[in-house]
C-alpha cells in the first residue's frame, strides 16, 4: 500500500491565481511505473505470468523490453502487455500506451497510445495521467488542450508523480499573473526536487539563485546534472556557463567532466 506524505502548501494557490483557500495536500508516495517491485529472478516472473498473475504478465513483459536477464523482445514484451491490458490491468495499459507510442514491438500508432493512456487515466494510474497529459500539452495525436493537459498533470502530481509536478512548474511559470505565477512555479519545482525529478531539480535550483541563495541552489544543480541525460545536461551546462554569476560559471568546470548517470 503507498503511503501518504503530507505538504503544507497552499495548494489552491499554487495552481490557480485567484483565491486563497488554504488546504493541506496529501499526495501518495507512487511505486516504480512498472510492477518491476522486487529482484526476483526472471523466470519467476514469467512463471507466475504463465500462471495468469496480472502483476507478474507486466513485469515479465518489461523483462522481456528491457532485456534485463532475458534476450530482449519487444514483440514479445507488447504481447504480455496487451495480454493484461485486455482484462483491465493499469500498469498493462500504460505500458501498451507506450509500445504504440514509440513502436516498441508494434507499429507507432498515436490513436491506439491515446486510448490506452486513457483507459489507464480513467482508473487513476498517474503515469497513464501524466503520459496523457502530455499529449494534450504538445497537440500531438489529439488537439491541444492546455487545460486538459493541467487537469491531467494536477491528477498525477496528487497521486505523488515527480514529473507532473515539474511539468506544472513550467506551466505556472510560463502563465498566469506574475507574482502568483512565481511563488506557484517555485513550489511545484521544489516538490518535484525534493522527489527526485532531474528537472525539478535544476529549475527548483533556478528559483534558488534568483532568491539570493547561491550555494543552496548550487547543490541542487549538482545534484540534477548527477543523475540527469546528456541531452539535458548539455542544455543546463550551457545555461550555467553563460549565467553572470561567476560561482555558477566555475561550477561548469566541476559537471563538465564527469560522466551522466542514468535516470528514469
Amino acid at each position: 500500500m503507498s503511503a501518504e506524505v503530507r505538504i503544507d502548501d497552499d495548494f489552491e494557490l499554487a495552481v490557480a491565481d485567484q483565491g486563497a483557500k488554504f488546504r493541506t495536500l496529501y499526495v501518495r508516495v507512487l511505486p516504480a511505473e512498472n510492477a518491476l517491485s522486487d529482484d526476483r529472478p526472471a523466470h519467476e516472473w514469467r512463471d507466475r505470468a504463465l500462471r495468469g498473475c496480472l502483476d507478474s504478465q507486466v513485469a515479465w513483459g518489461m523483462k522481456l523490453l528491457e532485456g534485463d536477464g532475458v534476450p530482449r523482445d519487444p514483440e514479445a514484451a507488447a504481447r504480455w502487455f496487451n495480454m493484461a491490458a485486455v482484462r483491465g490491468h493499469a500498469d498493462a495499459l500504460n505500458m501498451l500506451g507506450r509500445c504504440y507510442e514509440f513502436g516498441w514491438g508494434v507499429p507507432a500508432d498515436g490513436r491506439e497510445a491515446v486510448r490506452c493512456y486513457g483507459r489507464a487515466a480513467d482508473q487513476g494510474h498517474a503515469w497513464g495521467e501524466f503520459n496523457l497529459a502530455s499529449f494534450y500539452a504538445q497537440g500531438r495525436f489529439v488537439p491541444s488542450d492546455p487545460q486538459r493537459a493541467l487537469t491531467l498533470l494536477v491528477r498525477s502530481a496528487r497521486r505523488g508523480n515527480p514529473k507532473a509536478m515539474n511539468m506544472i512548474g513550467r506551466y505556472r511559470e510560463e502563465q498566469g499573473v506574475p507574482r502568483a505565477r512565481d511563488r506557484s512555479a517555485a513550489l511545484w519545482y521544489r516538490w518535484a526536487a525534493e522527489r527526485g525529478c532531474f528537472r525539478g531539480e535544476f529549475h527548483h535550483g533556478r528559483y534558488l539563485v534568483a532568491d539570493g541563495r547561491i550555494a543552496d541552489g548550487i547543490r541542487w544543480f549538482v545534484t540534477s546534472l548527477s543523475h540527469a541525460p546528456q541531452e539535458f545536461r548539455d542544455d543546463a551546462i550551457a545555461y550555467l556557463g553563460a549565467h553572470p554569476d561567476a560561482q555558477l560559471r566555475a561550477l561548469v568546470a566541476g559537471v563538465e567532466m564527469r560522466a551522466p548517470g542514468s535516470t528514469q
